[in-house]
């Protein structure tokens, strides 16, 4: 499908459903996501999604926006927009390749923390920390499109395991197998871990970075009720890749998370093979979607670094 195409899409979407007129720059990442500039110099961001998108999804993005703006969370949240019919989404009337819906989002200014030229090893404490606050937040809150499965849902990471047979190098298919086998271990011992809706995708690309300061925690379309200890593990997963010493990152963050939020023995207990899952699961989507489109790197950009990752923490004994 064409950028060209899909701009063509959304800025009809955008001029006919909020009255917006402006340009387009297409955001990295697997969704289709436009980062809008109007000549006033007003910035959204415009989401189109599928049909595998729930609607119901779209109002549990909103109520825990909304949820978390009043508990007094410091970090900019991204507000959705109500289009001219005072509706969460927009119908696309050209539907393509099964993009069927828009939304229109408050853009947060700020960087990416992987371009951001301000990281300090204080900022790994920070995540941590305000990954707590985000959660604790959190923590009385629930709403019944929360109580879902998707294919990143980390406690049903083992849905995922007959992905194995896409890895074609032996040992890099060994190497998957041996983390899905850590997170088999402490699978059955999840259901009796505290539970609540957590973000579900905290990773480098969803803290936002200016002036050598948080300020803004984005996409909460993988957002589910899930054991509290995922959320960490998840963040972990995605920050201790591309590190000389992924252990030291992961101490600060969780050193910050827990200034926060009490873990119970039984939860630190899981963190590892939680880890070890979502790395598991970020290998084997990577991989599949690069035997789709071997030209997209963007795509799978997780692979190698989920491999190097993977087998540090094999090599360190995690056994």
């Amino acid at each position: 499908m064409s950028v060209e195409i899909l701009e063509q899409v959304a800025l009809e979407c955008l001029a006919d459903d909020y009255g917006i007129t402006g340009s387009l720059v297409r955001l990295s990442g697997e969704n289709v996501n436009f980062r809008v500039s109007t000549p006033e110099g007003q910035q959204y961001v415009l989401k189109l999604v599928d049909e595998h998108m729930p609607p119901a999804v779209v109002e549990l993005e909103s109520a825990l926006l909304e949820h978390v703006s009043r508990s007094g969370f410091p970090l900019d949240l991204p507000q959705i927009i109500r289009n001219n019919h005072k509706k969460l989404e927009t119908r696309i009337e050209k539907r393509i390749n099964g993009l069927e819906r828009a939304r229109l989002i408050e853009f947060v200014d700020g960087d990416n923390w992987e371009d951001s030229v301000d990281i300090s090893t204080d900022l790994m404490t920070d995540a941590g920390l305000l990954l707590g606050e985000f959660n604790q937040a959190l923590s009385n809150f629930d709403h019944p499109a929360a109580h879902r499965s998707h294919r990143w849902n980390l406690a049903e990471a083992a849905q995922h395991v007959t992905s194995l047979e896409l890895i074609q190098d032996p040992s890099e298919r060994e190497l998957v197998r041996w983390a899905f086998e850590r997170f088999l271990e402490v699978e059955s011992s999840l259901p009796g871990l505290p539970h609540q809706v957590i973000h579900g995708d905290a990773n480098r690309a969803n803290f936002l970075v200016k002036d050598g300061l948080i300020v803004g925690l984005v996409d909460y379309g993988d957002s589910c009720y899930n054991p509290r200890i995922c959320d960490l593990a998840i963040c972990l997963a995605y920050f201790m890749m591309d590190l000389d010493d992924p252990f030291e990152a992961a101490s600060m963050i969780t050193s910050g998370y827990t200034d926060v939020v009490e873990l119970s023995e039984a939860e630190l207990e899981v963190l590892l093979p939680l880890i070890c899952g979502r790395l598991a699961v970020s290998i084997c989507v990577a991989t599949e979607r690069k035997a789709i489109d071997p030209d997209n790197p963007n795509w799978y950009d997780s692979l190698e670094p989920s491999l190097e990752l993977l087998e540090k923490l094999r090599q360190a004994g995690m056994d």
